[in-house]
């Protein structure tokens, strides 16, 4: 009888998207998980799941283990939890008849909070940028991790601030009147145009609102009353000392990492798997670990940044039904697979095991696939992404300007989907774990 905890680390070597969601529910089918934990991002995630009965599901917060029986989700102290999204994605999931969720979800105290107001604040700056937008999701995480470093600790709404209605009353109350004194100066120049969008004026009202407070303190203590909330260092602990397997589901991709992409166009999180490992160290692990790096068989990128191989062509052929356009985000892009992001995707890292190569189903709507292997500056001397020291984020800005740029090197590739799997996964010296058909745990092979 093996004895061992397995612990499964899912990271995105992409811009997100790659399918972290399909690979944790098959993953934890497959080795019949108990657990799992969330070790990045918020309520920006949209991982798809889809099981065999035709049931379907996009997770923002919930572990996409959640359509499984008994699998539990822990939301660690690296999330940023927004309990209102959490209320409605539970109502959701209620609808396709999965009943007990808050029953099988573990929260830390420590959680921070995403609150209305790091919406609408987000919001607002966003469309205030106009042309030159981020790519936000529009769903506050930013706001969220900005204001820890900017206020006093005892003023940052954390998850365990949820069951005294009186303490949060009074945290919303200061944090909103913050957020008017932030945003003045931005909502009087929105309010001088006379075409402002009906979300853009409501996110304004609402930052003015008594009832949308009031209704976030009624939410907030309708969920304290029911969640699990737990200090997540014994609580995982004490779960990885039993023999069983756990999966780390991570968020967004790591050429999306506050301190690795291509600032501006990043987000407020550790992508990479850093949160995981330091999540596993501080609970005394002793079992096994696998990094499983994820990648598209074709990049993708949804909201503003460079994207050295985009292709209209095949964006128009490759659409994705689970990213339709919105108003923060704009369409969704896809592009060849760059073999020089997913080698920067991987130097950043620190460390991957092997490959899951997803998507391989859709190369049949390609006639010729290729994918870049380098690129050149307008200059014509070759260009080589090269991280640099992870403090200094000016390089990664020029990196980026710089991706704007540059002529793509392409190589064609096999026809044949396992060929071109397998020749992926030799440039990038990882064996190739996994590879995915389709959107069901049935369409998923074990390589090994």
């Amino acid at each position: 009888m093996n004895t061992a905890h397995n612990a499964i680390v899912l990271v995105d070597l992409g811009f997100g998207d790659a399918g972290k969601g399909t690979l944790t529910d098959a993953l934890a089918r497959r080795y019949d998980a108990g657990l799992v934990v969330r070790y990045n991002g918020g309520a920006q995630a949209a991982h798809a799941v889809v099981t065999a009965e035709g049931r379907d599901h996009i997770f923002h917060q919930f572990g996409s283990g959640t359509l499984i029986p008994d699998v539990a989700t822990l939301l660690s102290r690296h999330m940023l939890v927004n309990p209102l999204t959490l209320f409605w994605e539970e109502q959701d999931l209620q609808q396709i008849g999965v009943t007990d969720t808050l029953d099988r979800l573990y929260v830390a105290r420590n959680a921070l909070l995403t609150t209305p107001y790091h919406v609408i604040a987000n919001r607002l700056r966003e469309y205030a940028r106009g042309d030159g937008r981020h790519g936000s999701c529009g769903l506050g995480i930013g706001e969220t991790v900005a204001d820890t470093l900017q206020y006093p600790a005892d003023r940052i709404p954390r998850m365990g601030d949820m069951a005294d209605a009186s303490a949060i009353r009074c945290k919303l109350i200061w944090h909103r009147d913050q957020k008017r004194a932030e945003l003045s100066e931005t909502i009087a120049s929105l309010c001088r145009c006379s075409d402002l969008p009906p979300t853009i004026a409501g996110a304004i009202a609402d930052l003015e609102s008594d009832e949308e407070l009031e209704t976030a303190v009624e939410v907030y203590t309708h969920l304290a009353a029911r969640l699990h909330l737990v200090d997540d260092r014994p609580f995982l602990a004490a779960h990885l000392r039993r023999p069983g397997c756990t999966i780390f589901e991570g968020a967004q991709g790591i050429l999306l990492d506050q301190d690795w992409g291509f600032h501006p166009h990043t987000t407020w999180s550790d992508t990479t798997p850093a949160n995981a490992f330091t999540l596993l160290r501080t609970a005394d692990f002793t079992g096994t670990s696998t990094v499983l790096g994820i990648l598209r068989a074709y990049h993708t990128r949804h909201g503003a940044g460079p994207f050295p191989t985009e292709d209209p062509a095949l964006t128009a052929a490759l659409p994705d039904p689970h990213n339709p356009s919105n108003p923060w985000q704009g369409d969704f892009r896809a592009g060849w697979l760059d073999l020089s992001l997913a080698r920067y995707a991987l130097q950043v890292a620190g460390h991957v095991d092997a490959l899951a190569f997803t998507c391989l189903d859709q190369l049949s709507a390609l006639d010729r696939p290729k994918c870049g292997i380098g690129y050149h500056a307008p200059d014509g001397a070759p260009f080589t992404l090269l991280p640099g020291a992870r403090e200094c984020l000016e390089q990664r800005e020029a990196l980026g300007i710089a991706l704007r740029s540059v002529t793509v090197t392409y190589r064609d590739m096999p026809s044949c989907p396992e060929c071109y799997a397998a020749e992926v996964a030799a440039e990038l010296r990882l064996p190739l774990a996994i590879t995915s058909w389709g959107a069901t745990a049935a369409d998923k092979r074990f390589e090994k």
